[in-house]
């Protein structure tokens, strides 16, 4: 009698039910300890064409643990962060659970919905079949391990920027590249090249797969490295960087010196109480801050660099 096939371990599901303005902060914390990727189930209403976030009703974060980790320290480490975190209302949390490896792959299907972003950006993976409107710049994300669908808050406010501000032709750096959604979205939107980089090989490795998947690879080039070695003595009409406060605070002289007189430089990954601080440090190196853009607890920045327009 043959032996029985030998089935992969299963993956962990830890999952928490929280208020929908606490989901972002909480699969924050989420992200730091799940390396499996965390996905974030907000409730939704009937919108205009599609079905959108209802922020006043109640979300579930989950994280997924790979087969042997230590599901009960990461969920005692995670309660920990979770009470000193700002949050509107206690999260109630659900029981672990254990997923075979292709309910774990699957899993990624149910929460990632196409989204509408700004006027003209749909953000969609790539097994949706949803086409969007004539004149949608589609930006066609694989969720992989978590690097960026545009469903944080930072990602949306940086997105919905270089709609505003991005011109045909710019010569666009997307720092701290992630999934590549800001270098893909401003090959959509009409730069005619994209620097996409980022100090993780994992993030680059999948920034190149979702280039490749939209097509774009003549515009976007994804590659391992930060400023200022990262781009040596090449300069840009504008600058995306969803990183954080503190990086942004290190780099803003080289994020100037990275920029043509006149540029744009959106930035975002910070909350609100960083923000006059960062846009101070900002002013310091010759930049003007145009505006603030705020998102519940986040905030996302909005300068230009002194010189002729």
């Amino acid at each position: 009698m043959p032996p029985p096939s030998r089935r992969a371990a299963d993956w962990i599901e830890i999952a928490v039910e929280v208020a929908g303005i606490d989901s972002e902060t909480v699969a924050d914390a989420f992200r730091q300890h799940c390396p499996g990727g965390v996905a974030v189930e907000p409730a939704t209403r009937p919108g205009d064409d599609d079905q959108v976030v209802d922020g006043d009703a109640p979300a579930l974060v989950k994280g997924y643990l790979p087969p042997g980790a230590d599901s009960a320290r990461v969920r005692r480490s995670l309660r920990i962060a979770l009470r000193f975190a700002p949050l509107e209302s206690p999260p109630r949390w659900r029981r672990a659970r254990r997923l075979p490896e292709e309910r774990w792959r699957d899993s990624w299907k149910r929460y990632f919905r196409p989204q509408r972003i700004g006027r003209r950006l749909l953000v969609r993976p790539p097994w949706s079949t949803h086409k969007g409107k004539a004149g949608d710049a589609v930006v066609e994300i694989d969720p992989g391990m978590a690097f960026g669908t545009g469903q944080h808050p930072t990602t949306a406010m940086c997105l919905r920027a270089l709609e505003d501000r991005l011109r045909s032709g710019d010569d666009v750096l997307d720092l701290g590249t992630g999934s590549g959604i800001l270098a893909i979205a401003a090959a959509r939107l009409g730069a005619a090249r994209v620097l996409a980089l980022d100090t993780d090989p994992q993030a680059v490795s999948a920034a190149r797969h979702n280039v490749a998947v939209n097509r774009v690879t003549d515009i976007v080039e994804a590659r391992e490295g930060t400023l200022p070695d990262g781009v040596q003595a090449e300069r840009f009409n504008l600058i995306a960087a969803n990183i954080s406060g503190l990086t942004i605070e290190r780099l803003a002289g080289a994020l100037a010196g990275a920029l043509h007189d006149g540029g744009t430089l959106v930035v975002s990954g910070f909350l609100e109480d960083a923000a006059d601080g960062l846009g101070g440090v900002l002013a310091q190196v010759g930049f003007t801050v145009e505006r603030v853009e705020a998102e519940g607890v986040w905030r996302a920045i909005v300068a230009v660099k002194a010189g002729c327009a």
